[in-house]
């Protein structure tokens, strides 16, 4: 065996990998990576109307991928949680960060992502992920904050700004012993300012949902804004989220309930959230609160968080939503409707209770229960409602489905009408011209029409011109024939004229 691999792979066995790891909170919050691959994706964007200094301005948030690499996946993703790795390791040990970075051998890197480290192909794609990184830009318009310089800052960067694989030249034109890393200049002094909050390494691994680990690292700084406020949750709008993770927006709300509720309900599974509600919001869009769970609430109090300082980042702290719209025991009036309560009377539960219930739950999750009641076994059907109304219990999958299929079915008839009625607007817009055309056909002179019927004539194809002299001896003409005809000498007509001349008749 090589003594000198032997060697190597003992010293590699001994590195204690770290469970807890510092991420940039700007990365944190704002969307980079993919949550899945998608080909033709090479741009992401967030946009916000904020209050900074009594003025309202908007900010923006660009990733845009070289379309030579592609955008920034999953896959890239995990390889820089093990780059971040590196860093967390570098800040404890020399307290700051200088470029260029020694990554270590490809193979060390695979183990910190708890991928096969003797796998060819997984090497070639930690070096395309690299690459992909460098080759994708930020451009920031008043959404990335620099804890240094206390601003924010307007500018277009990368994350990578070089990268130097084994065997290839340095700058010094000397030949590179290690894989270096050389970061962008914004992120390098994010880093150095200790402008990071610690996640838990180990616990993002185990989430199985891409949504879960995305949902941990936002929610995990908005959090630690909850610390010294009277709110004991965060609300965030649907379609808000949906930019920061990022996903694709849905149109209806059984289908953004299926797209984020697993991720939600891991995090609730694993003591992330102690729990999260949706809400209604108008306009197609929905509310939804987080409770923090025992595992966020024992990150906020870690000594290596509570020395953070978002002070003077006030778009970092607690929820982003008007505190008339988080309050989620305020139910608008309209919810207070006497055909809510009818209906749960009529599954014979009181109108005490009936009235009780409309008062204080929102009405989508009462209205929903009434629907779905009939997807479940229950013997007594009040008892039963009542219960899942109060203790926020799942719907049948049964009625999910039929709910999802449903809306599907909703949006594929919509469809349908719209291009059957663009359908019959064109054949219209075809017949009035027809008429208008036929209008100037009969207002020209004897000779002119003879002109344009003779024309009509020889354009036809070979298998009409046989029926037309073939018809002709007969002394009558079929109605398909004439329609033809009919069709070449509108054909002329409209060749000739100024197309504003057939609007005018």
């Amino acid at each position: 065996m090589n003594k000198d691999l032997t060697k190597n792979n003992k010293n590699y066995n001994e590195i204690d990998l770290p469970e807890i790891i510092n991420s940039e909170v700007n990365l944190l919050i704002f969307p980079f990576f993919l949550l899945e691959r998608k080909k033709k994706n090479l741009e992401t964007e967030y946009r916000e109307i904020v209050k900074r200094e009594d003025q309202k301005i908007e900010i923006i948030w660009n990733v845009s991928a070289n379309p030579k690499y592609g955008y920034p996946g999953p896959f890239d993703r995990d390889v820089h949680k093990a780059i971040e790795q590196i860093i967390t390791e570098t800040l404890r040990e020399k307290g700051e960060i200088k470029n260029p970075i020694p990554l270590g051998s490809l193979y060390s890197i695979c183990k910190r992502m708890g991928i096969n480290q003797t796998a060819g192909k997984n090497y070639r794609m930690i070096k395309e992920a690299l690459e992909r990184i460098r080759a994708t830009t930020i451009k920031s318009v008043g959404s990335f904050y620099s804890k240094e310089g206390k601003q924010w800052v307007d500018d277009n960067f990368s994350l990578y700004e070089r990268i130097v694989f084994k065997g290839k030249k340095l700058p010094d034109n000397k030949t590179s012993d290690d894989n270096y890393l050389y970061l962008g200049s914004w992120y390098l002094q994010s880093l150095n300012s200790f402008y990071i909050k610690p996640i838990d390494y180990s616990y993002l691994q185990s989430l199985e949902s891409k949504i879960a680990s995305r949902l941990y690292e936002i929610l995990g700084v908005k959090f630690y804004g909850l610390r010294n406020k009277k709110d004991s949750f965060l609300c965030y709008k649907y379609s808000k989220l949906c930019q920061l993770l990022p996903v694709t927006r849905q149109k209806y709300y059984s289908l953004a309930k299926q797209q984020l509720d697993p991720g939600n309900e891991e995090l609730k599974n694993t003591g992330f959230i102690s729990q999260f509600k949706w809400s209604e919001n108008g306009k197609k869009d929905w509310l939804l609160y987080y409770w923090p769970g025992e595992r966020a609430k024992k990150e906020m109090k870690d000594s290596r968080v509570k020395q953070l300082d978002f002070n003077d980042n006030n778009y970092l702290n607690g929820s982003d939503i008007p505190e008339e719209e988080t309050n989620i025991k305020k139910q608008p009036e309209s919810d207070h409707n006497n055909d809510l309560i009818n209906k749960l009377v009529s599954i014979n539960v009181s109108k005490i209770t009936a009235t009780r219930l409309v008062k204080k739950y929102k009405s989508d999750v009462i209205k929903d229960w009434v629907r779905a009641i009939d997807f479940t076994n229950a013997a007594d059907k009040a008892a039963y409602i009542v219960k899942a109304i109060k203790e926020d219990w799942y719907l049948p999958e049964e009625y999910l489905r039929e709910k999802g299929n449903n809306a599907i079915k909703n949006e594929q008839e919509k469809i349908n009408s719209l291009q059957k009625k663009e359908q019959e607007n064109k054949q219209k817009k075809i017949q009035e011209e027809n008429q208008k055309l036929d209008q100037i056909y009969h207002s020209l002179d004897p000779d002119k029409q003879k002109e344009i019927d003779q024309e009509a004539e020889n354009r036809l194809d070979d298998f009409w011109k046989y029926q037309l002299n073939k018809q002709r001896l007969k002394g009558k003409l079929s109605k398909i024939l004439k329609a033809a005809l009919d069709e070449k000498r509108r054909e002329i007509i409209k060749k000739e004229i100024n197309p504003g001349e057939i609007k005018d008749i």
